[in-house]
């Protein structure tokens, strides 16, 4: 027997075993490393997040309201930050038409209707139909649409510096695929001032401020409008109430007969409502109509405004999450990507270094 041939092949197998170990411990710590640094998204509709957040599948979510004043009051979840502190007086939920629609009696009635319903629900005279309202529109109990309404800037038209902005932001952080360029456009004005047409909403608040009563001239009644929203989201509230003071009928617009609504889940189906032809008009958010107006050329022009700020990232009381490093490995629930809620979440993780991933 080879005594000095046993120990050298001992030697080596002993060596073998320290450098698998090494080899291994080595790849945990770094994968350990990289989970840190990830927070996993599920995308989701708000409905379906309460249920995932009672039920512990998710540590937390980002949704427009009544969702979140919901969860904190049935103390399922509690508020990291509302979406004004992650970014002030942001832009939310806007009103557009198809770019190739072009009745511009039907676009003046549709906007006046909106400012006369986003005029009705700021006026502090009508907080009691305000709330009743919200409550039918939500389906849900008084305590949630008051503590909800408390964060939502219904506007008139958008603030379209901000958007701008937000579009400068969009390209830094690589979420762009196209340029205005790639799209037909020379410059980024020239993009900018098809996308937001103002001058429906101009001629509406001119109007207005001449004669408060003052309604413009009714549509053909052979016209045949589809007009879409955000089922339940209360930054569209303005949709309702313009159905409930009779804003639409005043112009001309019959719910049921020439006007027919269309739900949806979020602003990207939204947009592929626009984009199959399925929705004439709609409210929906301002970022996914940026982002698919680009990247995907869908053909849409801003005519009006619906909200600022309104949302806000919800987590569980128990998950140990007291600010946004504290997010390292968690799960949390958006509507979809390329959603406002997706940005105000990328935006509050960008500080603490951290990155979403898709689980």
């Amino acid at each position: 027997m080879n005594i000095k041939r046993t120990c050298s092949e001992k030697v080596i197998v002993i060596i073998g075993v320290l450098i698998l170990l090494l080899v291994a411990v080595t790849g945990c710590n770094s994968g350990s490393q990289q989970q840190e640094d990830v927070v996993y998204i599920t995308q989701t509709g708000p409905a379906n997040m309460l249920s995932q957040l009672g039920a512990k599948e998710i540590d937390g979510f980002v949704a427009w309201e009544p969702f979140n004043a919901e969860a904190v009051l049935g103390q399922d979840g509690k508020y990291l930050a509302m979406s004004g502190e992650i970014w002030p007086n942001h832009p939310c939920c806007i009103l557009a038409a198809n770019i190739d629609y072009q009745d511009d009696k039907v676009l003046s009635a549709v906007t006046w209707a909106h400012v006369k319903a986003t005029r009705f629900i700021n006026n502090p005279e009508n907080k009691e139909r305000v709330i009743e309202y919200a409550m039918e529109f939500t389906a849900k109990n008084r305590e949630v649409v008051v503590e909800a309404l408390k964060t939502i800037h219904f506007v008139e038209y958008p603030n379209v510096d901000e958007f701008e902005a937000y579009y400068s932001q969009l390209k830094a952080g690589g979420l762009l695929t196209k340029d205005f360029a790639d799209i037909g456009y020379s410059e980024k004005e020239e993009f900018f001032s098809n996308f937001f047409v103002d001058s429906y909403y101009q001629e509406v608040s001119k109007q207005l401020k001449k004669d408060s009563q003052w309604v413009p001239q009714k549509v053909n009644s052979q016209v045949q409008l589809h007009l879409g929203f955000l089922t339940k989201d209360l930054h569209e509230f303005a949709v309702y109430v313009a159905q409930k003071e009779g804003f639409y009928q005043d112009v001309g617009l019959i719910p049921g007969a020439n006007l027919e609504f269309v739900n949806f889940t979020n602003g990207v189906a939204a947009m592929e409502g626009f984009k199959n032809n399925d929705v004439d008009i709609s409210y929906l958010g301002g970022a996914p109509a940026t982002l698919k107006r680009i990247n995907d050329d869908i053909g849409i022009k801003v005519i009006a405004g619906a909200n600022e700020e309104g949302s806000a990232i919800v987590v569980r009381p128990d998950a140990g999450i007291d600010d946004f490093s504290d997010l390292k490995g968690k799960t949390i629930a958006i509507p979809a990507i390329g959603t406002v809620q997706y940005y105000l979440l990328e935006k509050a993780l960008n500080d603490s270094n951290l990155k979403t991933q898709v689980k």
